[in-house]
């Protein structure tokens, strides 16, 4: 997979939520951080659009009749 091009920008950002960002992805560079976070809400915007498609078109049929069984 090629590597993306990278563009710089300016940000304003609180310098205390940038450093528990960075320490919890163990990230080394603040730029890596805010990538990473970049990189993880468009996934989770990803997955949260292909499952309201899901929703759309009558969801998933549970097959093994397993959904009854949550919470043991």
């Amino acid at each position: 997979m090629p590597k993306a091009a990278l563009k710089r920008v300016n940000l304003m950002l609180e310098e205390s939520k940038l450093r528990r960002l960075r320490r919890q992805n163990r990230a080394r560079s603040n730029s890596e951080a805010v990538r990473m976070a970049i990189d993880r809400e468009l996934a989770i915007t990803g997955i949260q659009n292909a499952l309201r498609g899901l929703q759309r078109i009558g969801g998933v049929e549970d097959v093994f009749n397993r959904a009854s069984v949550r919470g043991k």
